[in-house]
């Protein structure tokens, strides 16, 4: 029974389409980092710079994703971003 209930979870969770292969975000790449904001989703992705290993192989920066729905309608955050933005002129 468990085994049996363990395979449907794994085929459902393959048939579940990410947000990142879905949909392709807004993109702003610097030399200290990169944004993506994947729109439809609500997702905001800060990285790293990518990086080359010993293989001589691009790999992404280490990457922190926000779920932006958990902060809509939160005034306090749209007053810190707004301060955010506004230092970066």
């Amino acid at each position: 029974m468990m085994v049996g209930l363990m395979k449907l979870i794994k085929e459902r969770m393959i048939k579940m389409a990410k947000y990142y292969e879905m949909e392709t975000p807004v993109t702003v790449i610097t030399e200290k980092g990169e944004f993506r904001y994947y729109k439809e989703a609500k997702r905001l992705q800060v990285s790293k710079p990518k990086w080359k290993d010993m293989n001589d192989e691009v790999r992404m920066g280490k990457t922190v994703t926000l779920d932006l729905n958990g902060f809509k309608g939160n005034e306090d955050l749209k007053a810190l971003l707004n301060q955010v933005l506004a230092d970066l002129d």
